[in-house]
């Protein structure tokens, strides 16, 4: 009767023991099956982290931090997320380094040589996405808010834009800043669907202190993670190019009546905004295109009148020279106006929007060529290549201010 018991005993256990079993293999089949789900469009997508700045270029920084150090970190820990979800992550650089090739490549042409080194890195590698990390910085220490940017003619990164800058924004529910069109060199040369994620103003007191904790930076990787991760259960194969259209580009309008706008930063860096300067008739009407033009930015150096408004060029800026052929206004301004750049590569956008803008509004203006001291394809402050002539762009807001001589 004892040997019985025990008998009954171990089969009871034998039978729990297989219960127990089969039940885990259930839940983990589900458990599976939900994570194949969840990631099975994410499988061997090949994604590739570009930390932004690095080695001998810092970036924006300040006396507590250096942007080239926040974009690594954010970089690695969104690499993490990325692997987690079956990503092939590919950063262009898990230290301090940087692509300028010292002793190869000097002067103005380093920039776009370190830039170009990342973009292929992206190329050889057969990327579907390209994510470039940054944070921004403002001489208003105000201005606020994670931004995404994506490359104007490029309906698969504005989908990508808009879908982590929804993300971003669940984490700041007073940032009310949208994806955006941005001529960012880095994204314009890039082949497959890019975008550039500033994340957070380095000079606002409240987002640096949240940019110096560990979990605001898992979150933020995160948030870029489930961006992505909803782009692709939306799109597995991604957006084709011709299967979205962008707003048509907007423009200034034109010099009427008594006026003619300027067009400079509102104080928190999101748009620009246009203030009204009154025209003496009687000279304007004998002046020609280009010094009409020239007018128009010897007051947008000297800045705003409204305290409101930001300048968008250092006041010790000078115009060289300024001629008008076929439409094409062409401007060179002096050295200052890139050694005197505070930093930051929304700012930089808003400078040159604000430049391309104000002169366009003349009517038989159509375009705009940038140059400094004399040369073309210079870069006001590494972000953008002034090697192309400029025209209005898509999705820049502005807002009327009057204000008289």
């Amino acid at each position: 009767m004892f040997e019985k018991s025990i008998v009954f005993s171990i089969r009871k256990i034998s039978v729990l023991g297989v219960m127990i079993a089969v039940i885990i293999l259930i839940i983990g089949a589900q458990s599976l099956q939900l994570t194949s789900t969840v990631s099975s469009s994410l499988k061997d997508k090949v994604i590739v982290i570009d930390p932004g700045h690095g080695g001998a270029d810092p970036g924006a920084q300040n006396s507590e931090f250096k942007e080239k150090d926040i974009n690594l970190d954010i970089s690695l820990r969104l690499g993490k997320v990325l692997d987690s979800m079956g990503c092939i992550v590919i950063l262009t650089r898990e230290v301090d380094k940087d692509f300028f090739l010292p002793g190869f490549v000097l002067g103005r042409m380093a920039k776009r040589v370190e830039l170009n080194n990342r973009i292929q890195i992206a190329t050889e590698n057969n990327a579907d996405l390209f994510v470039s990390i940054h944070a921004n910085s403002f001489p208003q220490r105000n201005s606020y808010g994670m931004e995404t940017y994506y490359h104007q003619n490029s309906p698969s990164g504005k989908v990508l834009a808009e879908i982590i800058q929804a993300q971003l924004t669940q984490l700041q529910p007073d940032n009310k800043r949208k994806a955006k069109a941005g001529d960012y060199y880095i994204i314009n040369q890039s082949e497959m669907p890019s975008v550039i994620v500033e994340v957070g103003f380095m000079s606002n007191p409240r987002e640096r202190k949240l940019l110096l904790s560990d979990n605001y930076r898992d979150s933020i990787a995160h948030a870029i993670g489930t961006g992505i991760e909803h782009y692709f259960n939306a799109f597995p194969l991604g957006v084709r190019e011709s299967s979205t259209t962008l707003a048509p580009p907007d423009g200034p309008p034109l010099t009427r009546g008594d006026t003619y706008k300027l067009y400079f930063s509102n104080d928190n860096l999101e748009n620009l905004v246009s203030e009204d300067r009154l025209i003496n008739r009687s000279s304007w009407s004998t002046l020609n295109l280009a010094q009409k033009a020239n007018l128009i930015l010897i007051q947008l150096i000297r800045g705003p009148q409204s305290d409101k408004l930001v300048p968008t060029l250092a006041p010790t800026t000078k115009i060289l020279s300024l001629t008008v052929q076929n439409g094409l206004a062409t401007i060179n301004f002096s050295k200052e106006i890139r050694d005197e750049f505070p930093g930051g590569a929304l700012e930089e956008d808003i400078t040159i929007r604000s430049i391309v803008w104000s002169v366009m509004q003349i009517s038989g203006i159509d375009g705009v060529c940038i140059l400094i001291n004399g040369e073309r394809g210079e870069s006001i402050g590494g972000h953008i290549f002034l090697d192309h002539t400029f025209t209005t762009q898509p999705e820049v807001q502005t807002m009327s201010r009057s204000s008289n001589n």
